[in-house]
Protein backbone atom coordinates (compact mmCIF):
# COMPACT_ATOMS: atom_id res chain seq x y z
CA UNK A 1 0.00 0.00 0.00
CA UNK A 2 1.31 3.44 -0.95
CA UNK A 3 0.72 6.33 1.40
CA UNK A 4 1.15 10.08 1.21
CA UNK A 5 -0.43 12.96 3.12
CA UNK A 6 -1.65 16.42 2.29
CA UNK A 7 -1.93 18.89 5.16
CA UNK A 8 -2.83 22.56 5.22
CA UNK A 9 0.85 23.50 5.06
CA UNK A 10 2.64 20.69 3.27
CA UNK A 11 2.47 17.95 0.67
CA UNK A 12 4.22 14.73 1.67
CA UNK A 13 5.83 12.20 -0.59
CA UNK A 14 4.87 8.54 -1.03
CA UNK A 15 7.13 7.39 1.81
CA UNK A 16 5.59 9.74 4.38
CA UNK A 17 3.02 8.66 6.93
CA UNK A 18 0.35 10.83 8.50
CA UNK A 19 1.15 11.71 12.10
CA UNK A 20 -2.23 13.33 12.77
CA UNK A 21 -5.15 12.12 10.69
CA UNK A 22 -7.37 14.81 12.20
CA UNK A 23 -5.22 17.48 10.52
CA UNK A 24 -4.35 15.72 7.25
CA UNK A 25 -5.90 14.09 4.23
CA UNK A 26 -4.06 10.85 3.52
CA UNK A 27 -3.75 9.61 -0.08
CA UNK A 28 -3.32 5.86 -0.27
CA UNK A 29 -3.83 2.99 -2.68
CA UNK A 30 -4.22 -0.76 -2.77
CA UNK A 31 -4.01 -3.34 -5.53
CA UNK A 32 -7.31 -5.12 -6.17
CA UNK A 33 -7.72 -8.81 -6.98
CA UNK A 34 -7.30 -8.31 -10.75
CA UNK A 35 -4.22 -6.08 -10.36
CA UNK A 36 -6.01 -2.73 -10.73
CA UNK A 37 -4.70 -0.03 -8.41
CA UNK A 38 -7.46 1.63 -6.35
CA UNK A 39 -6.81 4.99 -4.71
CA UNK A 40 -8.53 6.33 -1.62
CA UNK A 41 -8.26 9.29 0.74
CA UNK A 42 -8.50 9.16 4.51
CA UNK A 43 -9.16 11.89 7.07
CA UNK A 44 -10.31 12.05 10.66
CA UNK A 45 -10.01 9.62 13.55
CA UNK A 46 -12.36 7.16 15.19
CA UNK A 47 -14.38 4.23 13.81
CA UNK A 48 -13.76 3.65 10.10
CA UNK A 49 -16.40 4.86 7.62
CA UNK A 50 -15.90 4.02 3.94
CA UNK A 51 -17.61 6.06 1.18
CA UNK A 52 -18.12 4.58 -2.32
CA UNK A 53 -18.88 7.26 -4.98
CA UNK A 54 -21.45 7.18 -7.75
CA UNK A 55 -21.03 7.47 -11.51
CA UNK A 56 -19.42 10.42 -13.31
CA UNK A 57 -17.85 11.79 -10.11
CA UNK A 58 -14.50 11.44 -8.38
CA UNK A 59 -13.76 11.19 -4.68
CA UNK A 60 -13.37 14.99 -4.53
CA UNK A 61 -17.16 15.24 -4.76
CA UNK A 62 -17.41 13.62 -1.31
CA UNK A 63 -14.72 15.53 0.53
CA UNK A 64 -17.22 18.01 2.00
CA UNK A 65 -19.20 15.09 3.39
CA UNK A 66 -15.99 13.48 4.63
CA UNK A 67 -14.98 16.70 6.34
CA UNK A 68 -18.30 16.90 8.18
CA UNK A 69 -17.92 13.33 9.40
CA UNK A 70 -14.19 13.42 10.16
CA UNK A 71 -14.54 14.75 13.73
CA UNK A 72 -16.26 11.46 14.66
CA UNK A 73 -14.95 8.92 12.13
CA UNK A 74 -11.89 7.88 10.19
CA UNK A 75 -13.45 8.59 6.80
CA UNK A 76 -12.13 6.70 3.79
CA UNK A 77 -13.32 7.88 0.36
CA UNK A 78 -12.64 5.47 -2.49
CA UNK A 79 -11.75 6.52 -6.03
CA UNK A 80 -13.59 3.92 -8.09
CA UNK A 81 -11.80 2.28 -11.01
CA UNK A 82 -12.03 4.15 -14.33
CA UNK A 83 -12.07 7.49 -12.47
CA UNK A 84 -9.48 9.94 -11.19
CA UNK A 85 -6.27 8.48 -9.82
CA UNK A 86 -7.43 4.84 -9.76
CA UNK A 87 -6.56 2.43 -12.53
CA UNK A 88 -8.65 1.03 -15.37
CA UNK A 89 -9.70 -2.60 -15.23
CA UNK A 90 -10.50 -5.27 -17.83
CA UNK A 91 -13.47 -4.70 -20.12
CA UNK A 92 -16.36 -5.21 -20.31
CA UNK A 93 -16.59 -3.98 -16.75
CA UNK A 94 -18.48 -5.85 -14.01
CA UNK A 95 -19.61 -4.92 -10.53
CA UNK A 96 -17.92 -8.09 -9.25
CA UNK A 97 -14.52 -6.50 -9.92
CA UNK A 98 -15.54 -3.29 -8.16
CA UNK A 99 -16.82 -5.33 -5.22
CA UNK A 100 -13.31 -6.80 -5.00
CA UNK A 101 -11.94 -3.23 -5.03
CA UNK A 102 -14.06 -2.38 -2.00
CA UNK A 103 -13.00 -5.60 -0.28
CA UNK A 104 -9.34 -4.66 -0.84
CA UNK A 105 -9.85 -1.22 0.68
CA UNK A 106 -11.74 -2.68 3.65
CA UNK A 107 -8.87 -5.09 4.23
CA UNK A 108 -6.44 -2.16 4.16
CA UNK A 109 -8.59 -0.25 6.67
CA UNK A 110 -7.94 -3.14 9.01
CA UNK A 111 -11.12 -3.05 11.10
CA UNK A 112 -14.85 -3.56 10.59
CA UNK A 113 -16.14 -0.33 9.09
CA UNK A 114 -19.34 1.52 8.41
CA UNK A 115 -20.04 1.79 4.67
CA UNK A 116 -21.91 4.36 2.60
CA UNK A 117 -22.54 3.86 -1.11
CA UNK A 118 -24.05 6.55 -3.33
CA UNK A 119 -25.87 5.66 -6.56
CA UNK A 120 -23.69 3.24 -8.58
CA UNK A 121 -21.40 3.09 -5.55
CA UNK A 122 -24.35 1.65 -3.66
CA UNK A 123 -24.58 -1.19 -6.17
CA UNK A 124 -20.87 -1.86 -5.73
CA UNK A 125 -21.35 -1.92 -1.97
CA UNK A 126 -24.33 -4.27 -2.15
CA UNK A 127 -22.44 -6.66 -4.42
CA UNK A 128 -19.51 -6.63 -2.02
CA UNK A 129 -21.79 -7.31 0.95
CA UNK A 130 -23.50 -10.16 -0.88
CA UNK A 131 -20.11 -11.78 -1.25
CA UNK A 132 -18.68 -11.02 2.21
CA UNK A 133 -20.14 -8.66 4.81
CA UNK A 134 -17.71 -9.56 7.58
CA UNK A 135 -15.77 -6.26 7.39
CA UNK A 136 -18.81 -3.97 7.57
CA UNK A 137 -20.73 -3.05 10.72
CA UNK A 138 -23.63 -1.10 9.23
CA UNK A 139 -24.59 -0.11 5.72
CA UNK A 140 -26.06 3.10 4.29
CA UNK A 141 -27.12 3.53 0.65
CA UNK A 142 -28.32 6.59 -1.28
CA UNK A 143 -30.53 5.53 -4.19
CA UNK A 144 -28.59 2.62 -5.71
CA UNK A 145 -30.29 2.38 -9.14
CA UNK A 146 -31.42 -1.23 -8.94
CA UNK A 147 -34.55 -0.34 -10.96
CA UNK A 148 -32.25 0.27 -13.96
CA UNK A 149 -30.37 -3.05 -13.70
CA UNK A 150 -30.25 -5.30 -16.74
CA UNK A 151 -31.95 -4.39 -20.05
CA UNK A 152 -33.41 -0.89 -19.48
CA UNK A 153 -30.24 1.04 -20.37
CA UNK A 154 -28.81 -1.37 -22.95
CA UNK A 155 -29.98 0.79 -25.92
CA UNK A 156 -28.52 3.84 -24.18
CA UNK A 157 -25.16 2.11 -23.78
CA UNK A 158 -25.12 1.20 -27.46
CA UNK A 159 -25.81 4.83 -28.47
CA UNK A 160 -23.18 6.11 -26.04
CA UNK A 161 -20.58 3.75 -27.51
CA UNK A 162 -21.34 5.15 -30.97
CA UNK A 163 -20.86 8.69 -29.66
CA UNK A 164 -17.56 7.70 -28.07
CA UNK A 165 -16.37 5.97 -31.26
CA UNK A 166 -17.16 9.20 -33.13
CA UNK A 167 -15.16 11.29 -30.68
CA UNK A 168 -18.23 12.98 -29.16
CA UNK A 169 -18.09 12.35 -25.39
CA UNK A 170 -20.32 15.38 -24.74
CA UNK A 171 -23.10 13.70 -26.73
CA UNK A 172 -22.52 10.53 -24.69
CA UNK A 173 -23.17 12.47 -21.48
CA UNK A 174 -26.30 14.08 -22.91
CA UNK A 175 -27.54 10.66 -24.08
CA UNK A 176 -27.16 9.31 -20.55
CA UNK A 177 -28.99 12.12 -18.77
CA UNK A 178 -31.73 12.11 -21.41
CA UNK A 179 -32.30 8.42 -20.66
CA UNK A 180 -32.48 8.65 -16.87
CA UNK A 181 -34.07 12.06 -16.19
CA UNK A 182 -37.82 12.61 -16.00
CA UNK A 183 -38.92 15.03 -17.32
CA UNK A 184 -36.15 15.17 -19.91
CA UNK A 185 -34.31 18.52 -19.78
CA UNK A 186 -33.79 20.41 -23.05
CA UNK A 187 -30.42 19.84 -24.69
CA UNK A 188 -29.44 23.46 -24.05
CA UNK A 189 -29.82 22.85 -20.32
CA UNK A 190 -27.71 19.69 -20.44
CA UNK A 191 -24.93 21.05 -22.65
CA UNK A 192 -22.90 22.86 -19.93
CA UNK A 193 -23.00 19.75 -17.76
CA UNK A 194 -22.02 17.57 -20.72
CA UNK A 195 -19.09 19.85 -21.55
CA UNK A 196 -17.89 19.75 -17.94
CA UNK A 197 -18.16 15.95 -17.60
CA UNK A 198 -17.05 14.87 -21.08
CA UNK A 199 -13.61 13.77 -19.85
CA UNK A 200 -15.30 11.30 -17.49
CA UNK A 201 -17.35 9.64 -20.21
CA UNK A 202 -15.07 6.54 -20.36
CA UNK A 203 -15.93 5.88 -16.71
CA UNK A 204 -19.62 6.23 -17.54
CA UNK A 205 -19.29 3.59 -20.26
CA UNK A 206 -17.72 1.22 -17.75
CA UNK A 207 -20.48 1.89 -15.22
CA UNK A 208 -23.16 1.23 -17.83
CA UNK A 209 -21.44 -2.01 -18.79
CA UNK A 210 -21.70 -3.02 -15.12
CA UNK A 211 -25.33 -1.94 -14.82
CA UNK A 212 -26.59 -3.57 -18.02
CA UNK A 213 -24.80 -6.84 -17.18
CA UNK A 214 -26.32 -6.89 -13.69
CA UNK A 215 -29.02 -9.42 -12.86
CA UNK A 216 -32.24 -7.44 -12.27
CA UNK A 217 -33.40 -10.13 -9.84
CA UNK A 218 -32.08 -8.81 -6.53
CA UNK A 219 -33.40 -11.71 -4.47
CA UNK A 220 -29.85 -12.79 -3.57
CA UNK A 221 -29.38 -9.55 -1.67
CA UNK A 222 -32.00 -10.66 0.84
CA UNK A 223 -29.18 -12.59 2.51
CA UNK A 224 -27.53 -9.29 3.52
CA UNK A 225 -28.54 -9.07 7.16
CA UNK A 226 -26.64 -5.91 8.04
CA UNK A 227 -28.64 -3.03 9.52
CA UNK A 228 -29.15 -0.83 6.46
CA UNK A 229 -30.19 2.79 6.02
CA UNK A 230 -31.79 3.62 2.66
CA UNK A 231 -31.59 7.32 1.83
CA UNK A 232 -33.76 8.92 -0.85
CA UNK A 233 -34.30 12.45 -2.07
CA UNK A 234 -37.78 13.91 -1.78
CA UNK A 235 -37.72 15.27 -5.36
CA UNK A 236 -35.49 12.66 -6.97
CA UNK A 237 -35.97 10.94 -10.32
CA UNK A 238 -38.53 8.10 -10.46
CA UNK A 239 -35.85 5.40 -10.74
CA UNK A 240 -34.38 6.55 -7.43
CA UNK A 241 -37.66 6.16 -5.58
CA UNK A 242 -38.42 2.84 -7.29
CA UNK A 243 -34.96 1.52 -6.44
CA UNK A 244 -35.26 2.39 -2.75
CA UNK A 245 -38.70 0.76 -2.64
CA UNK A 246 -37.29 -2.42 -4.17
CA UNK A 247 -34.48 -2.54 -1.65
CA UNK A 248 -36.78 -1.80 1.28
CA UNK A 249 -38.77 -4.87 0.28
CA UNK A 250 -35.68 -7.05 -0.22
CA UNK A 251 -33.21 -6.29 2.56
CA UNK A 252 -34.26 -7.90 5.84
CA UNK A 253 -33.06 -5.12 8.19
CA UNK A 254 -33.58 -1.90 6.23
CA UNK A 255 -35.26 1.40 6.97
CA UNK A 256 -35.83 4.32 4.63
CA UNK A 257 -35.25 8.01 5.34
CA UNK A 258 -36.34 10.62 2.79
CA UNK A 259 -34.35 13.86 2.76
CA UNK A 260 -36.57 16.93 2.12
CA UNK A 261 -35.89 18.89 -1.04
CA UNK A 262 -33.08 16.61 -2.28
CA UNK A 263 -32.45 14.97 -5.63
CA UNK A 264 -30.32 12.03 -6.70
CA UNK A 265 -27.24 14.18 -6.12
CA UNK A 266 -28.13 15.91 -2.83
CA UNK A 267 -27.19 19.57 -2.39
CA UNK A 268 -27.75 19.50 1.37
CA UNK A 269 -24.57 17.70 2.36
CA UNK A 270 -25.02 18.45 6.10
CA UNK A 271 -28.39 16.65 5.96
CA UNK A 272 -26.71 13.55 4.51
CA UNK A 273 -23.95 13.74 7.12
CA UNK A 274 -26.52 14.09 9.89
CA UNK A 275 -28.49 11.06 8.72
CA UNK A 276 -25.32 8.96 8.49
CA UNK A 277 -24.05 10.07 11.87
CA UNK A 278 -27.35 9.27 13.55
CA UNK A 279 -27.59 5.82 11.96
CA UNK A 280 -23.96 4.81 12.45
CA UNK A 281 -23.90 6.05 16.01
Amino acid sequence: MLTGCVTASSRCGPADVCQDRNMAVCIESVVSADGTRIAFQTQGAGPALVIVPGALVTLDTYLELAGLLAPDYRVVVIERREYGSSGNGPRPAEFAAQAADLAAVLAAVGEPAFAFGHSAGGLVTLEAMRRDASMVRRLALYEPPVALAGPPLTPTLEKIRLHMDSGRPEDAIIEFFTAITDPVPPRAALQPLADALAFRAPGLVADLECLTAMDPDIASWSAIELPTLLLAGEITDPYGTASVDLLQGSLPDARTVTLPGQRHHPDDVPAVAGALREFFR
